[in-house]
């Protein structure tokens, strides 16, 4: 795993993400319903500021750490009391670790990796880090959200950016033989209304991007799942 290197590597500030940022994170319903019991081992795969590791900890699931390329998420994780490991490089670490996990969450990592080396990647966490029958969960930037084209280039160290299809392909491609869309709609844990009221403004918003397609003679690849929420989640095993 690289990423662009920065002055000191203060990813973080040049970001504008502070130390407090994320200090009212909870963990997501839709991940809340794939983590399995709370003795597991989870590994979180590019942690950051530690937030989700924090998450983790109040919900007990002690056996949850993590690791990152960057020192400043490291040293922000560590004074917290998190389990965190410094790496250099994500491949590396895959072929010299001695541990496998139980659940493996990789959150808006993927589109940071250079795009030759994501499939291999994938295949040596499946090979070397899921412990038989463990189960690894993404999330990436969307590029069929309605502000797609924006998180391709709003962070400027992305390197691709994904649809359902080619998130699909990449994991069928590293040998993941069961792989499931989780909440397609973004509707899981939001408020009944909430829901209600997605589940009946989503079918226009599809019905208008299939109006228009037909009218600029546009398409979508036919067999490819059409998601919109902001970002792709997916469970793999």
């Amino acid at each position: 795993m690289q990423i662009i290197e920065t002055e000191g590597n203060k990813y973080f500030k040049h970001r504008n993400i502070s130390e407090t940022t994320y200090d009212d994170y909870k963990l997501p319903a839709y991940l809340k319903n794939c983590i399995p019991e709370k003795s597991s081992n989870v590994l979180d795969i590019g942690c950051g500021l530690g937030q989700m590791l924090i998450a983790l900890q109040k919900d007990g699931y002690e056996n949850a750490c993590g690791i990152d390329i960057l020192p400043e998420a490291v040293d922000h994780c560590l004074k917290h009391n998190l389990k965190v490991q410094l790496i250099t490089d994500l491949i590396a670490f895959t072929t010299t670790s001695t541990s496998t996990y139980d659940f493996i969450v990789v959150s808006h990592v993927l589109e940071h990796l250079p795009k030759d080396t994501i499939i291999h990647t994938l295949q040596l966490i499946k090979k070397m880090l899921l412990k038989p029958g463990g189960s690894l969960f993404i999330m990436v930037p969307n590029a069929q959200s309605n502000t797609g084209c924006y998180w391709a280039y709003e962070d400027f160290t992305h390197t691709t950016i994904f649809t359902a299809g080619s998130l699909f392909f990449v994991l069928k491609s590293a040998g993941f033989e069961h792989v499931e869309f989780m909440d397609p709609l973004g509707t899981v844990g939001s408020h009944p209304l909430v829901r209600f009221m997605k589940r009946i403004l989503i079918p226009i918003y599809k019905a208008k991007i299939a109006f228009w397609n037909r009218i600029t003679n546009s398409s979508f690849h036919r067999p490819s799942p059409q998601i919109y929420t902001y970002d792709l989640k997916v469970l793999a095993r």
